[in-house]
Formats: structure tokens, C-alpha cells, sequence
């Protein structure tokens, strides 16, 4: 058997397609052809082919051995479109050379010279959509055009690769012949339903050469070499690409050029560039002695208006520092064959997370806390110094866009063949990743992941729950996935409620390699623009939940107007993003439509609760004992404490009135940043905080009591007042919001002015007066929950398809820039 690797470029592929090698005015390589031949060999190689864009001069400098294959990359392009498409043309000379390329890549003329040639040839990455116009239409073209397809290329990630190959083995008599009659294209050999496959490393930057590769029966000179792939007698072999080898590649072939271009003018000054892309993009390690020099390095060689560091230069020297020597052993770069770059790739890509995660963290809380402090000028520099180390991610985010570009175009090809080719299925039942900011925090956000991850569970549902969260306070359940973030920072003013700083790169890595149908996005925190980010590169369709108020939230806790309407504007960007967004209520379905968001779009997201566990049965008269209000008609509040609840209208109305402090008491159960505050008050010795409380103590806590009182203006929808009224409790909430739709107003509870503590103190006292009409309202409170369990929640939420009924003409749900 011979092997060949038969896609090599070297440094005569002057003309980049890479879109970051463009930008960095970098040709496509910088691979001297003897080394990419000599490594070829030494991996194994029976024959090499360089396959340098429209020139043999790669191929000149190593015609002297036998083994070397002439060939050529060219592109042409569809007549009525220039879709662009890649062919890889052997054994041709510099005549035939010239006569190609004088054919300016007129793909029917380039074809029909090549077969009158009779030049061995092949479709090089046939899925690659190199400009977006790559569709099934032009591939069924391909299918009738050409006999020979590069199925494994080590420049394409597995799932592009094992696809491709797939579908050129599906292919029947009868599949061809309907595309011959659809098309009018008839095709040159007698079974164009059998395809030629073959197998290349599609190397650019001198690493991956010869770990892909196609096999033949044994053939002693190239042109026998050739004889057996036109006879379709070779198989692919090899390793499969991915995101993480094509960003490397583009590291390499960047870090050459800066060696070029840059460390000749130096002198012998070493950068960190060189050493991230040259000593740390090949199998060894550096040593720390070598990290601490390329970092000053660096710096002296990009901040040449100064002779010395700035203080954030130096900052940012000492966390990169820092977090490298932090780094496990086990999660450096030494001890791994020189040859085996899957685990190399794999472990540089975690390393550069683990870094780049530390450096932002540290950066981002430096910056906060200086924010916090009133210290702006202090914090912008660190929050500055963020970009560069962002940037350096930027060849990692362009290959997961790179080569995820194909998967529309393999949906359109499984689409368009079913039921006519047999093509692998997938699944049977859809899979699902909800992405939350928050799964463990007192709140209806938490609530809601938690009873759908049960529902998940009892249903058989596939379904991911996936957060970013400090490991001590990860969700156990087995639909949650956590990330625990490289650290977390308070919000000022709002001390218990932290942002995490997740691991991206890790977190896009996951998302790649699982094949969801659908994301659900709860919150649009680092987590929420993580999914959204990650839906654009995977083309995955994204349901948006408006859960919370954030906008109203920040000008109850700031006071600034003009942050709440920054507020908004950050709303309609990052919902704008999804296909469909969901509100927990018809009022705030309408306030989005008057802060900008398309009708079309927006949809009711209906929630349930546990009939059996929120329920009149558990009410226990000795609960409310310890805290010295036994024998009294207790208003209960449930929920986390803080001002935006707008708890001051109730306390006020209970402490003014002289009545209720006589048969009434007030029980504020929870916890949250304004509790403390709230008990320092000199309230009456019947307004009473019991505390966080959860489980069994949670659903008696709602039971015993007499009436539920809400009366936040900001939830959009308000699950503490579903599960009281699930309790039996008759339920009083403000007009504002969407409580308000969860009660019959007059019969189960009543909807008051958010903010007239008047109106409160009425309300009160008649429910605290009349016991026919607190139980009459507590009846209707339980009829009316019983009608919203979370299975049937659950279902019609999973079940529903509201990509279908959104306006599809309308890409963004924003439509008008308020």
C-alpha cells in the first residue's frame, strides 16, 4: 500500500483565502517546500504533493525526488453567480499551468480543458461555502461535474468530513439520473454515482503535514500513484481537522511573519507573540525564565513611546505571568510526542482558556472595584488593557465561524435528499440547551430551570441546563451542566448578586462539539451572550425569555433614567438577536412592543407550579410561633428582599394603620440585600423577617399564612404568587407587572397602585376584617392555580415551533431604535 498526502501549501500560495491572513497582510504560508517534503517522509509518506495556489514553483524546489507529485490549487467560479469553487489539478505541467490559468477559473472551460487533458483533478473541501454562496444547488452541479471530491481534509473538522464522505457513498444510479434531468448536465464517465475519495492534510503553516493522507495500492512512480485515484482505489486515512488546529494555523503562519517582519528589526529582542506562536505552537515547553523575558519583550517592543512599561503594562505582564505559573503540570505543554497534535492542540487551546480567562477576570474585578470606589479614571485603564487579551482569542472565534459556515448547507442537503438517499439520521427527538446566569439564587428564574429540569427528567426530555457558577453553589440536578467561572464580581449596590466570568473558549468548545436544535436563553448576562454568540456561529435557532425587568431594576436601584434607557438599548440589541422572544405576561409583552420590539416576534411564556407540594394541606398554626405572632391574620411576603420588590408600601401601609397592628401581623420571608436595612427600622414588633427558607419550611411557610402580598412593579411575572395561590392564599399585587395576570382580580386576589400605600392599607384591612371574604378568596385562589401545573407548562412550551408563526421576512425583533 502507498500513502500520500496529496493538499500541501507552501510558500509560493501567495494568495490567502483566510480572511485573518488577509488582514494581517500574510500569505497563505510561509512553509519552506523542503521541510513540508521532509516532514511528509518522516510521517510516513509514500508520495507528497505541494499544492500551491496556481504556481509549481513549491513543487520545483523538490522535483528532484521522485516521490513529488506536480500539482496546483486554482479556483473557478459558477457562471451565473462566481460561487467560488476549488479544484486540486495533478501531474500537470507549466504549460498546462499557464493554459489554466489564462482561463481566468471559468469553471465549465477549466473542466473541459482538464478532461481533454486528461489532468487527474479533484473538488477540494466541496462543503467549504468559501463567500456564503456555496448551496445545495451548486453542489448538486458538482456532483454531475466532477468524479473526484476531497472527502477528509485536515483543514475541516470531523463532522464536515464523516458528512461529506457519507453522501458521496449514498449516492445511487437513480439519484444521479433525477439531478441529470434537473439540471441538464450530463456527466462524463459511465457511473458518476461512484465517487472518487480522497484524504489530505490541507497544511498551510508546517505542523500538520502527512497526518492525513489517502491510501492506495502500492504504486512505485507518481504517475501510478495516479492511475489507482482516477480508478477510484484510494481511502482516505488520518486524522480529522478542527476548529482548534485551523486557529493554530493561523497562529503559526502569523507568528512566522511576525519573526520575519518584526524580530529582524528588533534585534534580539524575543516577543510574547513569538513565543505564544512559534516555542508554544510546537510540542515543547517554554520555561518561565523564557515567559517572564518574551513578556517584557513584548512590551517594549509594542509600547515604543516609552522606554519603561506604564503601571498597567506592567499589571498586565504580572497577570499573564501569574496565571501561567498557576497553570496544573499536567496542563502544560511538555511530555507529548511531537507528532500527536490532536492532544497538543487540545491542551494549548484549554491552557490559552485557563490564561486569557485569569488575566480578563483579574483585569475586569481590578476595574470594578475601582468603579465601585468612585475611582473611574483608575478603573478605565484596566478595563482598557481587556481588548489586547480579548484579541488574542480573535483566530478562535474566526475558525469556529470558519468552519461551522457549512452547517446550514448540510441541513439544506438532509432536508432536500430525504427519503431519497440514506444518509445517517439525526435523532428522532430535538435536543435542547437553555443557557441561565442564575440557577441557585432566590428567584423566579432559579425556580422555573429548577421545576423544568424535573419536568426534563420525568418526560425524557433532552434537555441541557447550562450555567456558570462557583462550584460550591452548582445546581446537583442531572440536566445541569456548570462551568465553574474563572472568578465572580459583585455589583455595586447589589452586593449578594455576583457576575461570573465563565470560561469561554471552553464553553464554545463544548457547544461545537453537541448538536442542539434549539437554544433557550434566559438572561442576557455573560452566559446569555455566550449562547446568543455561539447560536450565530452554529447556525442553532434561539428562544429568548424576557424574565426580568432589568431596565426598571437599574432606575429603582440607581436612580439614573438615562442608565435605564442605556438599559433598553442593551434590551433591544441582545433580544434583538433571537428568533423568538418570550414574555411572562401579556403586560410586559406590550411594553416591549412600545420599547421597540416587533410584535411578530413575542410570545406568552405560560409557567406552572406543584399543585401537590404548594398546598393548603401543609398550613401548620405552630410555623409562625417562634416568631411571636401566633393567633393573628398573617400577611406573608415571599421572596428575595431588595428594593426593587417596592416592600416600603407594604411596611408602611401595616405600620400606619392601628387595626392591623391589632389583629394582623407581617411576615417578610427571605432574604436579599435590603433585608438588613429593612430590620434596622423601628417597624412594630409584628412585622417580623423569618429568614431564607426553602423546601417543606417554604411550602408551610405560604400555607400558614392568611393573605400573600406582592407588591413589586417590576417581575414579569411572579411565581411566589402562583404558589400562594397554589397554598390557598388569597393574594394582593400591583397593577404593574405580571402578577396582576396570574389572579382573578375580585375573586382570588386584587391588583392595587403599585405605590399608594393607601390603597394597600384598605386592602388590608378588608381582608383582615371579613373572614367570609378571606376564604372566599382563598378558594378561588386554589381553584385558579389548580388549572397551572408544570407539566402541562412544560409540554406547551417544549411542544411549541414559534419560529414558524414569527415573521420570517423580519430578521431582528427590534424595529425601532428607541
Amino acid at each position: 500500500m502507498s500513502k500520500a498526502d496529496l493538499h500541501i501549501h507552501s510558500k509560493f500560495s501567495n494568495r490567502p483565502t483566510n480572511f485573518f491572513l488577509k488582514k494581517l497582510k500574510a500569505p497563505e504560508s510561509l512553509t519552506e517546500p523542503r521541510a513540508a517534503y521532509e516532514l511528509a517522509k518522516r510521517r510516513g509518506m509514500d508520495f507528497v504533493a505541494l499544492t500551491d495556489t496556481d504556481s509549481l514553483e513549491g513543487f520545483a524546489e523538490i522535483a528532484h525526488f521522485a516521490d513529488a507529485i506536480p500539482a496546483i490549487e486554482t479556483a473557478v467560479q459558477f457562471p451565473e453567480d462566481g460561487c467560488p469553487v476549488r479544484l486540486l489539478v495533478y501531474g500537470l505541467s507549466e504549460a498546462q499551468l499557464a493554459k489554466i490559468v489564462a482561463l481566468r477559473g471559468q469553471l465549465m472551460v477549466v473542466r473541459e480543458y482538464l478532461l481533454a487533458e486528461q489532468l487527474y483533478h479533484v473538488v477540494a473541501r466541496p462543503l467549504e461555502p468559501h463567500d456564503g454562496k456555496l448551496s445545495a444547488d451548486h453542489l448538486e452541479r458538482l456532483l454531475l461535474l466532477f468524479d473526484h471530491f476531497e472527502a477528509r481534509s485536515g483543514g475541516r473538522q470531523e463532522r464536515t468530513n464523516v458528512f461529506t464522505s457519507a453522501y458521496l457513498d449514498a449516492l445511487t444510479p437513480e439519484y444521479l439520473d433525477l439531478l441529470q434531468r434537473k439540471w441538464k448536465v450530463t456527466p462524463t464517465s459511465e457511473k458518476p454515482w461512484q465517487k472518487g475519495q480522497i484524504g489530505s492534510s490541507n497544511d498551510y503553516c508546517g505542523q500538520y503535514v502527512g497526518l492525513t493522507w489517502t491510501e492506495t495500492p502500492a504504486g512505485a512512480t507518481p504517475s501510478e500513484l495516479i492511475a489507482h485515484l482516477r480508478s477510484r482505489a484510494g481511502a482516505p486515512g488520518g486524522i480529522h481537522g478542527s476548529t482548534i488546529s485551523n486557529a493554530h494555523s493561523m497562529y503559526r503562519v502569523a507568528s512566522r511573519l511576525y519573526a520575519q517582519k518584526v524580530l529582524r528589526r528588533e534585534g534580539d529582542i524575543k516577543g510574547i507573540l513569538e513565543l505564544i506562536l512559534t516555542r508554544v505552537l510546537t510540542p515543547e515547553r517554554p520555561s518561565t525564565r523564557l515567559v517572564a523575558r518574551s513578556l517584557f519583550g513584548l512590551f517594549r517592543g509594542l509600547f515604543k513611546l516609552r522606554k519603561a512599561p506604564s503601571p498597567i503594562e506592567r499589571k498586565l505582564i504580572a497577570e499573564i505571568y501569574r496565571a501561567y505559573r498557576e497553570l496544573p503540570k499536567e496542563e502544560r505543554l511538555g511530555g507529548i510526542d511531537r507528532d500527536d497534535l490532536v492532544t497538543f492542540d487540545a491542551r494549548l487551546y484549554n491552557m490559552a482558556d485557563r490564561v486569557l480567562s485569569q488575566v480578563s477576570y483579574r483585569l475586569l474585578s481590578d476595574a470594578a472595584d475601582d468603579f465601585a470606589r468612585g475611582e473611574i479614571g483608575s478603573g478605565l485603564p484596566f478595563a482598557a488593557a481587556l481588548l489586547p487579551i480579548q484579541s488574542v482569542m480573535a483566530p478562535y472565534l474566526y475558525s469556529f465561524d470558519k468552519l461551522n459556515r457549512d452547517r446550514t448547507l448540510i441541513r439544506e442537503i438532509e432536508a432536500r435528499t430525504e427519503g431519497t438517499l440514506e444518509l445517517p439520521k439525526p435523532p428522532p427527538h430535538k435536543k435542547v440547551a437553555w443557557f441561565s446566569d442564575t440557577v441557585t439564587d432566590v428567584n423566579g428564574v432559579s425556580m422555573t430551570l429548577h421545576r423544568m429540569s424535573e419536568m426534563a427528567e420525568k418526560l425524557h426530555a433532552d434537555l441541557e441546563i447550562i450555567c456558570s457558577v462557583a462550584s460550591s453553589r452548582a445546581p446537583q440536578g442531572s440536566k445541569f451542566l456548570n462551568f465553574p467561572p474563572v472568578g465572580e464580581i459583585s455589583i455595586p449596590d447589589y452586593e449578594l448578586q455576583k457576575i461570573s466570568v465563565p470560561p469561554i473558549l471552553k464553553i464554545i468548545r463544548y457547544l461545537e462539539s453537541q448538536r442542539f436544535d434549539e437554544y433557550i436563553i434566559s438572561t442576557p448576562g455573560p452566559i446569555g451572550l455566550i449562547a446568543m454568540f455561539a447560536a450565530k456561529l452554529f447556525k442553532v435557532p434561539v428562544r429568548a425569555i424576557y424574565h426580568s425587568d432589568f431596565p426598571q431594576h437599574v432606575r429603582q436601584i440607581t436612580g439614573d433614567e438615562g442608565l435605564e434607557k442605556t438599559t433598553w438599548k442593551f434590551m433591544r440589541w441582545f433580544y434583538g438577536m433571537a428568533d423568538a422572544v418570550y414574555s411572562p405576561s401579556d403586560h410586559y409583552r406590550k411594553q416591549l412592543v412600545e420599547h421597540g420590539f416587533n410584535p411578530r416576534r413575542l410570545f406568552i411564556y405560560t409557567r406552572g407550579t406543584d399543585l401537590d407540594f404548594y398546598n393548603p394541606r401543609h398550613r401548620d398554626e405552630e410555623f409562625y410561633k417562634p416568631h411571636g405572632i401566633a393567633d393573628r391574620i398573617i400577611f406573608v411576603y415571599t421572596g428575595r428582599v431588595s428594593k426593587e420588590k417596592n416592600l416600603d408600601v407594604v411596611i408602611d401601609a401595616f405600620a400606619q394603620d392601628e387595626l392591623l397592628q391589632r389583629k394582623a401581623a407581617l411576615a417578610v420571608v427571605g432574604d436579599g440585600p435590603y433585608r438588613e436595612e429593612l430590620m434596622a427600622r423601628k417597624l412594630p414588633a409584628n412585622v417580623v423577617f423569618p429568614g431564607f427558607v426553602k423546601g417543606k419550611q417554604l411550602a408551610k411557610a405560604y400555607a400558614s399564612g392568611d393573605v400573600f402580598v406582592f407588591p413589586s412593579t417590576t417581575d414579569t411575572y411572579g411565581n411566589s404568587v402562583l404558589e400562594a395561590q397554589a397554598s390557598g392564599l388569597p393574594s394582593l399585587v400591583s397593577n404593574e407587572g405580571g402578577p396582576k395576570e396570574i389572579i382573578l382580580p375580585g375573586e382570588s386576589g386584587l391588583a392595587l397602585p403599585g405605590y399608594d400605600v393607601n390603597a394597600w392599607r384598605e386592602a388590608m384591612r378588608s381582608l383582615a376584617e371579613s373572614d367570609e371574604l378571606r376564604h372566599r378568596m382563598a378558594a378561588a385562589a386554589r381553584a385558579r392555580a389548580a388549572t397551572r401545573d408544570w407539566s402541562t407548562a412544560f409540554r406547551e412550551f417544549w411542544d411549541e415551533d414559534p419560529y414558524a408563526k414569527a415573521d420570517e421576512e423580519v430578521r431582528a425583533v427590534v424595529i425601532a431604535p428607541l
